[in-house]
């Protein structure tokens, strides 16, 4: 059921009135503001967006992936000092300490007895051929049947990096109505995210960050989503007109990177971006622009060459050093950061290069402490 669902919120999950633009793909043509449930206040409080999992003291709802033959001992993030509880993030079950799974050094480890539902034995290795010539590994979000999340507190931070600034932006925060077009693939989309098709229903990053910056700053937000699935740079470019250029924003969110580390190297890769960068400037000569770079795809697979990353990342830099007002969200690093203790299935929500709802909490406190600095 969550395979159905979840295809049926990749084929439809732009805003419900949106029409198709000549590309074919949904298109968000007017600012909305967050006073829905799909991105208002109660998303903040039900997501703990506003509780800071990477500089914070403490971590609300971490993923990690069960099953059978597969370790029982989980590492999170950062090493906790107390783990506060485990459960379930789709049914809501919670876990019992001692009966169910027990607090180590690096997470917890389950026990024996312990009722967590596991995937079956080989469920990541049963791979269809079509898969397997596609991209080299399973992919499907059944994955996040398998995931429960550990909540903990602890002491380790990790600040997320960001380079370059948004121009004068900071400065009309919270006194003026400010407009933010998001511009990007799939994952800017909320692909995986459980939104309409599963419990808890958590939309996807760009949602979460227009619920807490609207929560924060009642009425003064609105935005648009005009990303498209499986796009890379390349395809982006010919679009801008109408996905970015055909309304005034405060702020253009531009993030490609995940399907351009398939098949452009880093001066392609560069040369599109700067194309685009200079399309928005041409119709909207000061508007701020936040660059985000690719989290990391399954190891795996074919989805990305990881070489690309290291390349990609300076490419990007480049960009906000040698344009005004840019300034670039580095996801990669903390990807890197992540899966230094988690398991890519920890974290997926498809298995090939989407991030789960935890990683769009991730990706949302990056974006969101890029736009807002100290004042996050």
């Amino acid at each position: 059921m969550r395979a159905r669902y979840a295809l049926i919120f990749l084929l439809f999950s732009g805003h419900a009135l949106s029409e198709n633009g000549p590309d074919g793909a949904s298109l968000d043509e007017n600012f909305h503001s967050c006073t829905n449930l799909s991105c208002g206040e109660s998303i903040v409080s039900k997501f703990h967006t506003g509780q800071r999992a990477l500089t914070g003291t403490t971590v609300y709802g971490e993923t990690f992936y069960t099953e059978t033959g597969l370790s029982d001992d989980h590492k999170t993030m950062f090493p906790p000092t107390r783990v506060i509880s485990v459960y379930n993030p789709y049914t809501g079950e919670i876990l019992k300490p001692l009966s169910d799974y027990i607090q180590t050094d690096n997470g917890i480890k389950l026990t024996p007895s312990s009722g967590i539902k596991k995937a079956p034995l080989g469920f990541t290795k049963n791979i269809s051929d079509a898969e397997k010539n596609s991209y080299g590994v399973r992919v499907t979000p059944e994955f996040q049947s398998y995931q429960y999340a550990v909540t903990y507190e602890k002491e380790k931070t990790f600040k997320p990096l960001s380079y370059g600034n948004l121009g004068t932006l900071r400065s009309r925060i919270g006194k003026e109505l400010l407009k933010i077009t998001f511009f990007g693939d799939s994952i800017t989309l909320g692909a995986n995210a459980t939104s309409i098709y599963a419990p808890p229903n958590q939309p996807g990053y760009a949602e979460l960050t227009m619920a807490y910056l609207n929560a924060t700053y009642p009425t003064l937000w609105e935005y648009r989503n005009n990303s498209v699935g499986g796009f890379r740079a390349q395809d982006a470019l010919p679009t801008t007109s109408y996905r970015v250029n055909d309304k005034e924003s405060d702020l253009v969110v531009v993030a490609f990177g995940m399907n351009d580390s398939t098949k452009s190297n880093a001066k392609k890769y560069k040369e599109n971006l700067q194309k685009i960068i200079s399309t928005i400037r041409s119709q909207q000569p000061g508007v701020p622009i936040l660059l985000v770079s690719s989290i990391l795809a399954n190891p795996d697979s074919s989805a990305q060459k990881s070489a690309f990353l290291p390349s990609h990342l300076k490419a990007l830099r480049e960009l906000t050093d040698e344009n005004p007002a840019i300034a670039l969200v580095d996801l990669t690093t903390t990807w890197q950061m992540m899966l230094k203790n988690k398991e890519y299935n920890d974290i997926t929500g498809n298995g090939l290069n989407h991030p789960n709802d935890f990683g769009h909490r991730i990706i949302a406190e990056s974006v969101l402490s890029a736009i807002l600095g100290d004042d996050y």
